[in-house]
C-alpha cells in the first residue's frame, strides 16, 4: 500500500505593475525583486568596440542591478552571471568581479549561479546578470506635489565610465540616499537616459514633472546606471556625487 504523502501548499506570486526596470511579486508577505542588465562589444577581444578589462565588464553589470534593487529598498539574495565567452579567462575573471562587488557593497552571503559559452570560439565580450532581491515593504512611490527633482550625478556612457570611474552611482550611495528622510523616490538611469526616468516617475506617481529649463543631457544614455534622480521634499543630509535640481513635481495629471 503507498503512503500518502502531504505536499505544503505554495501560495501564488502575486505581480506588482511598474514601470521601473525591475520586475516585482508579492508572495507570503514579501517582495520579490529581479532586475537584470546586459553588457556587449566592451571588453578585451577582438571585435569589442571599448577595450576594458573583464572584472569592470562584470562589475559595472551588476551594479546596474543592485542599484534598481536598492532604489526600492530591496537586498539581494541572488545573483545569476550568464557569459557569452569561454570560462578561462571571461568567465572566471568576471565572477571573481561579481564575488569582489558583492563583498565591497557589504552583500556577502548573496549566492551566485551562472554559465560560459564553452562549445563556440568568440571573438566579441557578451555578458548578461539577473539579480533576484527580497523585501518586506517596498521603499517607493512617495513622491508628493510641490517636491525637487534632484540629478544624482552624472550621465557618463562608453569610454567615458573609464574615465570617470570615481564619480559613478553605487548601490551604497543608492542606499544611503533612499534612507534619507528627505528622499521620497529614486530612479537609476540607464542606456535609455535621463528622459526616460523622468517620464517613468511620471507613470509611477500620476503626477508631472516640472523642469526647470532645457537640460542638453537628458536623452544621452547614463550608461551602466552612472546617475540617478531622485524626488525630495527638503535638502539631503549629505552624498559624495554632485546634485543638480533640474525642476519639481506638479499636480496630479
Amino acid at each position: 500500500m503507498s503512503e500518502t504523502v502531504n505536499v505544503p501548499r505554495m501560495e501564488r506570486a502575486l505581480a506588482v505593475a511598474t514601470a521601473r526596470d525591475v520586475s516585482v511579486f508579492q508572495v507570503a508577505g514579501l517582495y520579490l525583486v529581479a532586475a537584470c542588465d546586459s553588457l556587449g562589444a566592451i571588453g578585451r577581444k577582438p571585435a569589442d568596440v571599448v577595450s576594458s578589462p573583464e572584472a569592470m565588464c562584470g562589475s559595472y553589470t551588476l551594479r546596474v542591478c543592485l542599484n534598481e534593487l536598492a532604489a526600492v529598498g530591496a537586498s539581494p539574495v541572488l545573483v545569476m552571471s550568464l557569459v557569452c565567452n569561454e570560462w578561462e579567462p571571461t568567465g572566471r575573471e568576471i565572477l571573481e568581479s561579481i564575488r569582489t562587488e558583492l563583498d565591497a557593497e557589504g552583500y556577502t552571503d548573496v549566492a551566485i549561479t551562472g554559465s560560459t559559452e564553452e562549445n563556440m570560439p568568440t571573438t566579441m565580450t557578451g555578458l548578461g546578470i539577473a539579480v533576484l532581491g527580497t523585501a518586506p515593504a517596498l521603499r517607493w512611490r512617495r513622491t508628493r506635489p510641490g517636491d525637487s527633482l534632484v540629478l544624482v550625478g552624472h550621465p557618463w556612457v562608453g569610454q567615458e565610465v573609464l574615465e570617470h570611474g570615481a564619480e559613478l552611482l553605487t548601490p551604497a550611495i543608492v542606499r544611503s540616499l533612499v534612507t534619507d528622510d528627505a528622499v521620497d523616490d529614486f530612479l537609476p538611469c540607464g542606456s535609455r537616459g535621463i528622459a526616460h526616468e523622468v517620464d517613468v516617475l511620471e507613470r509611477e506617481t500620476g503626477m508631472k514633472v516640472l523642469l526647470d529649463g532645457c537640460w542638453p543631457y537628458l536623452t544621452k544614455s547614463a550608461g551602466p546606471a552612472t546617475c540617478g534622480i531622485m524626488t525630495v521634499h527638503q535638502p539631503v543630509l549629505s552624498t559624495p556625487l554632485e546634485l543638480t535640481r533640474l525642476g519639481s513635481i506638479g499636480q496630479a495629471r
